[in-house]
């Protein structure tokens, strides 16, 4: 288990509130308000009357209570995971205790309602405050894991409680508000069914809440959900590298033939097409293959023709990138136009790289000896004054 030494404090993005939201929505949606319907009808009516009738009644219950508990767990797997649709309750999770994670909790509070009942000196309400804190703990440790004793483990308790910072309090409050909500619905209603429902509800909306907030804190918990913008981001960064490997391959062949300005415009087109955020990994990867391609005069005329495209996606950054892989391949290697030399020159300049500034201005002079410099080249051979000439 990697250790956590996140601060309690507040380290969300302006999208982790619309992701719990959309978390909290989940027990309203229809898959999940349908089986609330029908396993409230049951209940309600196998809960209560005679003791026969009770008798009778129990293996119904059970079977329906397995069902709410498992799906409750589907749920805030779900949730935790990424998933932002309600599953419909399928016959298997009514069939068999599939995970015990789903009744650790009931066990507990079983067993809690039993002591308080056997000892009633015991003050309830301070009880149920400590319940009430120490569950979203035990929840999340379980659900994190997968495994249920964690539900107890006090090393996981506060591993959970470190990465939820500043909203566990508030996690602990809104699941204590459902917790007094159903007690209040139980003494208010008369109704079996409109009590079950309603209880579930709350069940769902807790167990949903702590799940969007296992979502939201997963950096914080070291959580890698299935379904997360990370996860997103790498199988979209695989399947990239996959098409790009295949695109280096095809300049390569091009180069080969002597095909430079066919390789140049591929590789323009591509380089115009990339998104931001994968520029800078493109040209990379170009630069890499580069170094191993035996083409000693075709690579630096293929690299020489990347500057333009750079300078005008506004990228002076990579273009020297491409002058430092041009004059490791060529020492005399200089852009194709005056308006890139001095671009270059200049950004060269500004980030603290004289000497490069240097020998790239004076490569450039070397390769268009006719002609009087222009105002800007004098200029900056008046900045640069060990320039050659």
């Amino acid at each position: 288990m990697p250790k956590q030494n996140t601060p309690l404090a507040i380290e969300h993005t302006r999208d982790d509130l619309p992701e719990l939201w959309r978390a909290l929505t989940m027990p309203f949606q229809l898959a999940t308000l349908l089986f609330v319907a029908l396993t409230s009808v049951f209940l309600g009516m196998f809960i209560g009357g005679d003791l026969m009738r009770m008798v009778i009644s129990v293996a119904a219950i059970w079977l329906l209570l397995v069902w709410v508990t498992q799906y409750a767990l589907q749920m805030i797997d779900d949730v935790a995971n990424g998933v932002r649709e309600s599953q419909a309750a399928s016959v298997e999770l009514a069939t068999a205790l599939q995970d015990a994670r789903a009744w650790i909790h009931p066990v507990l509070a079983v067993a809690t309602g039993v002591l308080l009942y056997t000892h009633p000196q015991w003050p309830v309400l301070p009880a149920l405050i400590i319940a009430a804190l120490l569950f979203p703990a035990s929840l999340g440790a379980c659900a994190i894991t997968g495994h249920a004793l964690d539900a107890l483990n006090p090393l996981e308790l506060g591993r959970v409680m470190r990465g939820f910072g500043i909203w566990y309090p508030l996690v602990a409050l809104f699941v204590f508000g459902c917790a007094l909500l159903a007690v209040l619905v139980a003494q208010r209603l008369s109704s079996r069914m409109l009590i079950v429902a309603a209880v579930e509800m709350l069940l769902f909306l807790a167990y949903s809440a702590i799940g969007g907030v296992l979502y939201v804190r997963r950096r914080e918990l070291g959580f890698e959900p299935r379904q997360s913008p990370e996860r997103i981001a790498q199988r979209e960064e695989e399947e990239r590298r996959s098409v790009r490997q295949q695109f280096i391959d095809a300049l390569y062949k091009d180069l080969r033939v002597r095909e430079s300005s066919r390789a140049a415009t591929s590789a323009a087109s591509w380089l115009r097409e990339a998104k931001p955020a994968q520029l800078k990994g493109d040209l990379h990867a170009i630069l890499q293959a580069g170094i191993h391609w035996n083409e000693p005069r075709e690579y630096p005329r293929f690299l020489r023709s990347l500057l333009p495209v750079l300078l005008e996606l506004k990228q002076p950054m990579l273009a020297m990138s491409v002058v430092d892989a041009g004059l490791a391949a060529a020492g005399s290697f200089a852009p194709a136009t005056e308006a890139e030399v001095v671009a270059l020159v200049n950004y060269a300049q500004h980030t603290g790289r004289r000497r490069v500034a240097q020998t790239l201005l004076g490569n450039y002079l070397k390769s268009n000896p006719a002609g009087e410099p222009s105002d800007a080249l004098r200029a900056l051979q008046m900045s640069l004054p060990d320039t050659a000439r």
